[in-house]
């Protein structure tokens, strides 16, 4: 594996089948031993539009895990927000980088995660 993530195009990034397909969702990119989460509420490429970045490795531990229902302690760390309900992402231990999803947002990525919509499998078709 390269140890420079790739620079993802926009069309490389895919949401779950779930979310509806002119509203916001978490967007997934995988490539070449790397993840790219971001949000796509931002213009891509903009200086908000930041990105949450993860090993192959890392990301498919957390999907094997948020299946199995123990996400704790993997690479990507959702917490809620008490005042406004807002669900924020971030990879564990680094709070540099924040991507704020709604609970509609996070639903429909949960379900891509428990569809395997995310895994490197479905990135090979």
């Amino acid at each position: 594996m390269n140890t420079t993530p790739p620079l993802f195009a926009e069309g490389e990034f895919r949401k779950a089948a779930r979310s509806q397909p002119d509203l916001s969702c978490v967007c997934v990119a995988r490539r070449d031993g790397w993840v790219e989460l971001r949000d796509d509420k931002t213009v891509f490429g903009a200086p908000d539009d930041h990105r949450l970045v993860f090993t192959a490795e890392e990301f498919d531990a957390f999907l094997a895990g948020a299946r199995e229902g123990c996400a704790e302690g993997l690479c990507l760390e959702v917490t809620r927000r008490d005042e406004d309900g807002m669900y924020v992402f971030r990879r564990r231990g680094w709070a540099a980088v924040e991507l704020v999803f709604t609970e509609a947002e996070l639903l429909a990525f949960q379900d891509g995660v428990t569809n395997h919509e995310f895994d490197a499998i479905a990135y090979t078709a």
